[in-house]
């Protein structure tokens, strides 16, 4: 685990975040079994301010796969940063194919919002980049697999729209209430 970036009490950016093998198990469950997930549009359930002009993610709510909780337990037990006072981690795969992003939104009515990326090849002209703004720390993380993205809301950021015509950009959301 090497923490790359962080706001202090804010925003951390970790890579290598689980064991090689840990990931690759994610990793390979989910690229192989994609298309056998029952992956649905957010259209209709999100605000439409934060879906803006991107086609909208498909996504998939995950409950008791073993490493996603073996995930949750390392974010909540953390070297880098330490989570109080969180009953609830809700995990979701993301999946953003050409022309999905996200818009700029805060992540209101969480105590922290976490990505985990999956993609373990990735080009950065690609796009897919996390932005984000908070008092005068701004910039963007980018695509890395086996790294995590936490936030404590509220952070505003957003997800540049995917410009691989072929790889989708696939995370893991978790939401911490």
């Amino acid at each position: 685990m090497k923490l790359m970036y962080s706001i202090p009490g804010k925003m951390w950016w970790i890579n290598n975040f689980l064991d090689h093998k840990t990931y690759k198990s994610i990793h390979n469950a989910i690229f192989k079994e994609r298309k056998k997930l029952n992956l649905h549009s957010v259209e209709g359930k999100w605000d439409k301010n934060i879906i803006g002009n991107n086609i909208p993610p498909l996504r998939i709510g995950i409950d008791n796969y073993k490493p996603f909780e073996i995930l949750k337990t390392l974010i909540k037990h953390n070297i880098y940063f330490k989570i109080e006072d969180v009953e609830k981690i809700t995990s979701t795969i993301h999946y953003m194919k050409k022309e999905t992003g996200i818009s700029w939104h805060l992540d209101s009515g969480w105590k922290y919002g976490a990505s985990y990326y999956i993609n373990h090849k990735w080009n950065s002209h690609w796009g897919g980049e996390f932005m984000f703004t908070y008092n005068k720390n701004h910039g963007f993380i980018p695509v890395v697999g086996n790294s995590l993205v936490i936030v404590k809301p509220p952070i505003e950021h957003k997800v540049n729209p995917i410009l691989s015509p072929v790889i989708p950009r696939i995370s893991v959301q978790m939401f911490m209430k």
